[in-house]
C-alpha cells in the first residue's frame, strides 16, 4: 500500500509544473483578465525564451550532480562578443561562431576544474563567474553597443505566421536538445553520473569527459542565450544577463521538477518552468509591483520547489529501505 501511494505522489509530482502553471493563469486571469490576452501571452512566450534556453543548460548541470554558477555572466560576456564582431564590421554568421566559440571555452574552464582537478562546481563555477565578468568589463570599455543587424533583430522581434521568430527558434532549440538528451549516451550518462557517480565509473563510463561535455553544453547555452537576448534588444551592455537571469533560469529548472541532489530532470518540466517565471515577471510588471517584491516571490517558489523535492528524495529513500 504504501509503495503505492508513493508511486501516486511520484506521478501527481511528475504534473506539478503544469499545475502550478494553469493555477497561476487562473489567478491572474481573476485579478486582472489583460494577463492572459493573446498579445500578453505571446509576449510571456518571448521573454521565456532566452530563459528556456539558460535553463537547459542548467538542468543538465544539475542533473549531472553540479551547478555552474558563471552562466548569468556568462551571457553578459558572450552578448559583449556578439555586439563587437557586429559593430566592427563582422558578418552575423561570424559573431555566432565566435560567440558560440567563447560560451565553448567558458565550459571547458569549468568542466576541466571540476572534472580533471575535482575540485567542487561551486567553488568553480563561483571563481569563473568573477573572471567572466571581469573579462565582460574588460571588453566593454566602449559602453554601449547599438547592433543593427537586419537578420538577427527579425529573429528577435519579427513573427511568421502570427509566431514570434525568437519562440519558433527556440522551439527549434530544444527539440534538438531533446534528441540529444533523449536518443544519445550523452543523456543517459548525465543522467547516470547524477544518480551514482560511483556506479557510472563501476560501469565504464567516462566520468571526466562526461562532466567536461555536461559543461560545455551549459556553456553553448549561454551563448545561445546571449544571442537571443541581443536580437530582441539590439543593445548590448555589461549588465545584460548577470544574476537575476542565471537566478531565472536555475528557479526555472528546479520549478520544473529538475533535483538539486542530481539525477532528475525534464526538457518539458524546465520548459513550463521558464514560461511560469516569465508569467509572473509579467504579471507583477501589470500589477505595478516593484523588483523586490517580484524576488520575493521568486524566492518563495524556489523554497517551496526545494521543500518538494527533499521531501521526495526521503520518500524514495525511506521506500527503498523498506522494500530492501
Amino acid at each position: 500500500m504504501n509503495a503505492k501511494k508513493h508511486l501516486s505522489w511520484s506521478r501527481i509530482l511528475q504534473f506539478a509544473p503544469v499545475i502550478l502553471l494553469i493555477v497561476l493563469l487562473c489567478v491572474f486571469a481573476f485579478v486582472d483578465d489583460r494577463i492572459i490576452t493573446g498579445p500578453n501571452l505571446l509576449q510571456i512566450l518571448v521573454q521565456a525564451a532566452p530563459i528556456a534556453i539558460l535553463a537547459l543548460g542548467a538542468m543538465i548541470v544539475l542533473i549531472s550532480g553540479g551547478i555552474d554558477l558563471s552562466a548569468g555572466y556568462g551571457v553578459g560576456l558572450c552578448a559583449v562578443v556578439v555586439g563587437l564582431v557586429l559593430t566592427n564590421g563582422g558578418s552575423l554568421f561570424s559573431a555566432i561562431i565566435i560567440t558560440l566559440m567563447v560560451g565553448v571555452v567558458i565550459g571547458l574552464f569549468n568542466g576541466f576544474f571540476v572534472g580533471m582537478l575535482k575540485i567542487q562546481a561551486f567553488i568553480v563555477t563561483l571563481g569563473s563567474m568573477t573572471l567572466v565578468q571581469g573579462a565582460t568589463l574588460l571588453l566593454a570599455t566602449g559602453g554601449v553597443l547599438i547592433v543593427t543587424d537586419p537578420v538577427l533583430k527579425k529573429i528577435g522581434v519579427g513573427a511568421t505566421a502570427g509566431v514570434p521568430n525568437i519562440a519558433i527558434v527556440t522551439a527549434v532549440l530544444i527539440v534538438a536538445a531533446a534528441l540529444l538528451i533523449k536518443q544519445t549516451s550523452f543523456g543517459l550518462r548525465t543522467y547516470g553520473i547524477g544518480s551514482s557517480l560511483e556506479s557510472s565509473r563501476s560501469s565504464g563510463v567516462p566520468i571526466v569527459r562526461q562532466q567536461l561535455f555536461v559543461y560545455i553544453f551549459s556553456g553553448v547555452c549561454t551563448a545561445i542565450t546571449a544571442i537571443l537576448l541581443v536580437s530582441r534588444a539590439s543593445i548590448v551592455s555589461p549588465n545584460i544577463g548577470g544574476v537575476n537571469l542565471m537566478l531565472d533560469a536555475i528557479t526555472a529548472t528546479v520549478i520544473g521538477g529538475t533535483s538539486i541532489f542530481g539525477g532528475r530532470g525534464s526538457i518539458a518540466g524546465t520548459l513550463v518552468g521558464a514560461i511560469i517565471i516569465s508569467l509572473i515577471t509579467h504579471a507583477m510588471s501589470v500589477f505595478g509591483i516593484g523588483a523586490s517584491s517580484l524576488d520575493f516571490f521568486k524566492g518563495m517558489i524556489i523554497v517551496i520547489a526545494l521543500a518538494m523535492d527533499s521531501l521526495l528524495r526521503a520518500a524514495q529513500h525511506k521506500l527503498g529501505a523498506r522494500q530492501a
